[in-house]
C-alpha cells in the first residue's frame, strides 16, 4: 500500500515539471516572435523602396565631355577610354570626395546651343538633367546667365582669328566677311561683337556661319566656304600648317568671364558645394601640381598646350 502511494506521489509529480516545462516553452516562443511586453524584437519583413530610391554613396555623378583631339580630352584608340589633362583632374577630385563619377561623351550642343544669329542658350542635355555636369567649360557672360560654375582648374585658352595660309586679309576689318564659328563654343558671333576695335565686328545674319566639329571648320577655311575663322587658340589650329593666324600675339580675350571648369544647373549646388571642397584638397595636398607638371609625360604623343598654358597659377 505505501509502494503505491510513492508510486502515485512520483507520476503526480513528473507530470507537474512536464506541464511546467511545456509553460515555460510556450512563454519563451511567443516572447522570441514579439508577442510579449516591453522588449518586443522587430520581423525582419522586406518592404522594397520606391525605384528611384539611391543613397547618396550609391549615385553617380554624371559628367559630360564633349571634344576629342588635344591633350585636354582625347580617346585612346588602345584602351577606348577618354584621357587627357581634363579626365585626370575628374578622377582626382572625385577620388578625393569619394563619388562615384562618370564621364560620357555628348556634343557640345547638348550643354550649350547656339546657332547663328541667335543667342546661344543652354543645351537640352543638361538642362534636361541628362547629366550633372559638362566638364572643361569656361565661364562667359552669356553662361553665367543660364548656369552655375565649379572653381576653374584650368585657364582658358586664347582667342584667335585664322585664316587661309597664305592669306593677306587684315584680322581687324570683317567688313562683308563670312566668318566660320564652332557651334557651342563660347567663341561666337556675340563674342566677336565685344570687338569694337574690329571694324564689321558686328556681322549680318549671311555672314555668320557655325559648324559641329573643328575639321568642318578647317575644311570650310580651305575651300573658301567661310574668309575667316575665330575660335580658340587650340593646338589643332595652331599646328595646321593650312592655316594662319592673323591675330597677334597679345590679342585680348573680351568674353572671359572665368577659367575652364565644371557647368551645371543652378538647381545642383550640392554639386558644386563638394566638387569646390575636394579641389581646395587636391590644391593643398600637391596632387594638382602634379597633374600639371607630368601632362607632357602622360599625353605628351598629342598635341595641346604646356602645362604652363594649361593650369592656374603658372
Amino acid at each position: 500500500m505505501k509502494e503505491n502511494r510513492v508510486t502515485v506521489l512520483l507520476v503526480c509529480l513528473l507530470a507537474i515539471i512536464s506541464i511546467t516545462a511545456l509553460v515555460l516553452g510556450v512563454l519563451g516562443l511567443t516572447k522570441s516572435n514579439g508577442a510579449g511586453t516591453g522588449g518586443a524584437q522587430p520581423i525582419n519583413i522586406y518592404t522594397p523602396g520606391s525605384s528611384g530610391a539611391v543613397t547618396s554613396d550609391e549615385k553617380i555623378w554624371m559628367i559630360a565631355i564633349g571634344h576629342y583631339g588635344s591633350n585636354v580630352e582625347y580617346l585612346d584608340e588602345e584602351t577606348y577610354t577618354i584621357r587627357g589633362f581634363n579626365p585626370d583632374i575628374l578622377d582626382a577630385v572625385c577620388a578625393i570626395a569619394n563619388k562615384n563619377c562618370k564621364l560620357v561623351y555628348d556634343v557640345y550642343g547638348n550643354c550649350w546651343d547656339s546657332n547663328a544669329g541667335q543667342r546661344p542658350r543652354g543645351g537640352q542635355g543638361l538642362m534636361g538633367g541628362w547629366y550633372d555636369g559638362c566638364s572643361g567649360w569656361i565661364q562667359t557672360f552669356d553662361r553665367l546667365l543660364t548656369y552655375s560654375f565649379t572653381k576653374p582648374y584650368m585657364e582658358a585658352s586664347k582667342v584667335a582669328i585664322y585664316a587661309k595660309n597664305g592669306s593677306t586679309l587684315p584680322y581687324d576689318d570683317l567688313t562683308n566677311r563670312k566668318v566660320g564659328f564652332a557651334d557651342g563654343w563660347a567663341y561666337d558671333e556675340f563674342c566677336l561683337a565685344r570687338y569694337t576695335d574690329i571694324e564689321g565686328s558686328r556681322l549680318a545674319q549671311g555672314q555668320i556661319i557655325h559648324f559641329a566639329s573643328a575639321d568642318r571648320l578647317v575644311e570650310a577655311l580651305n575651300n573658301g566656304e567661310v574668309d575667316v575663322i575665330f575660335v580658340s587658340a587650340l593646338g589643332q589650329y595652331e599646328e595646321d600648317t593650312t592655316l594662319m593666324k592673323i591675330t597677334p600675339p597679345d590679342f585680348d580675350n573680351k568674353c572671359l568671364k572665368g577659367g575652364n571648369s565644371i557647368m551645371t544647373r543652378h538647381n545642383n549646388p550640392d554639386f558644386v558645394i563638394w566638387w569646390n571642397d575636394a579641389f581646395d584638397l587636391l590644391v593643398q595636398r600637391g596632387r594638382y601640381d602634379e597633374i600639371c607638371k607630368t601632362v607632357s609625360e602622360r599625353h605628351g604623343h598629342i598635341p595641346g598646350r604646356d602645362y604652363t598654358e594649361l593650369c592656374i597659377g603658372y
